[in-house]
């Protein structure tokens, strides 16, 4: 009977260590996809604004975003997507759950919290969401205030018919990243 008891216990504490490992590689994996994201992304934007300024950027930006978005996911073994309570493109548009963690996010950075990065159980693995807050005046470029009558205001205008991504300050929220991690089996 003693032996029986001992092998159960062994067993759960293996079982419930498992579970827990699983919760740290998944987040452990969101952060690493949803980084190396916002390197690349950042990085090659940056670049175009430095070498040709904003307005390709925007040209960048509307035509690759999604497609390196895509190819980041694929090299993580991930799905990502960027949302945002303000769309430039609509692909961005944000789920209820996605809307309620970033609300959350707003109210704890209303009291001068920095939002952290949330994981949760899914079906099929677990999703990590990684806030996006400007912290770069590079950022504010296009996401600031942005004048329709430049240069800059038109591409977005053409680009982006109904975009509401402008209008940011310095450590303002801009979205999130969410990162679909499948179960390993």
């Amino acid at each position: 009977m003693k032996k029986s008891y001992c092998l159960a216990v062994i067993l759960l504490g293996t079982s419930l260590m498992g579970a827990s490992l699983n919760e740290t590689t998944a987040q452990q994996n969101g952060e690493s996809a949803s980084t190396a994201l916002v390197q690349k992304l950042g990085s090659q934007v940056k670049g175009i604004m430095q070498k040709e300024g904003p307005v390709e950027a925007v040209n960048f930006c509307s035509k690759n975003a999604i497609s390196l978005t895509h190819e980041v996911s694929k090299a993580h073994g991930v799905k990502m997507k960027r949302v945002t309570l303000q769309q430039r493109n609509p692909v961005n548009r944000p789920t209820t759950e996605e809307i309620n963690i970033m609300n959350r996010w707003m109210s704890e950075m209303a009291k001068a919290q920095q939002p952290t990065a949330v994981l949760t159980n899914t079906p099929t693995g677990f999703t990590y969401y990684k806030p996006l807050v400007i912290n770069n005046d590079v950022c504010l470029k296009c996401h600031g205030t942005v004048d329709s009558t430049t240069p800059l205001g038109q591409v977005l205008k053409a680009a982006y018919p109904n975009d509401r991504a402008t209008g940011y300050k310095m450590g303002d929220l801009r979205g999130m990243i969410v990162v679909d991690i499948p179960t390993v089996e």
